[in-house]
C-alpha cells in the first residue's frame, strides 16, 4: 500500500520532470484524439501511428515508474480520474490530460487527509482509494456493460 508517509521536501526537485513529461502528453493530446478514430483513419491523415503509440507509452510509463518510485502503488486512481473528468470536460485529450491529472491530484489530497485523520495511526492512502474504487468499478461495469 503506497502513501505519502515517506514524502519529504527532496521529493519536490522530481516536479520540473514529470511537468515536462505531462507538457509533452498534453501537445500529442491532438494526436491521441485522432487515434481514438482508430489506426486507419489516423494514418490516412497523416499521423505515424506506431511512432506516436511509442512516444505515448514511453512517456506514461515514465511518469508512473516515477510517481510509483516516489510514493508506491496507489490503486484506482489512474482508473477513476480519468472516467470521472471525461464526464466532466469531455473527450478531447488537449483538455482530458491536464484536467485529469489535477483531478487525480486532487483527489489524492483528500484521500491522504481521510487517511491521517480518520485514527490516531495512519491509514495508507491505498486503503482508502480501493474502498472508493472497488465500488466505482463496479459501477462503471455495470453501467458500461453494453460496450463490451
Amino acid at each position: 500500500m503506497g502513501g505519502f508517509y515517506f514524502a519529504n521536501w527532496d521529493d519536490v526537485r522530481h516536479i520540473p520532470v514529470l511537468l515536462v513529461c505531462l507538457f509533452l502528453l498534453w501537445a500529442l493530446g491532438w494526436r491521441l484524439n485522432v487515434l481514438s478514430m482508430g489506426e486507419e483513419e489516423a494514418k490516412a491523415l497523416g499521423i505515424n501511428t506506431e511512432r506516436t503509440k511509442l512516444v505515448l507509452i514511453t512517456v506514461a510509463t515514465f511518469i508512473t515508474a516515477w510517481s510509483v518510485s516516489s510514493v508506491g502503488i496507489i490503486a484506482w486512481v489512474g482508473l477513476m480520474m480519468p472516467h470521472a473528468t471525461r464526464l466532466i470536460v469531455g473527450p478531447d485529450h488537449r483538455f482530458l490530460l491536464p484536467a485529469a491529472s489535477i483531478m487525480g491530484a486532487i483527489f489524492l489530497i483528500i484521500c491522504d487527509t481521510i487517511a491521517r485523520t480518520l485514527t490516531t495511526a495512519e491509514v495508507p492512502v491505498g486503503i482508502i482509494t480501493s474502498i472508493l474504487g472497488a465500488p466505482y468499478l463496479m459501477y462503471l461495469l455495470r453501467t458500461k456493460k453494453n460496450n463490451f
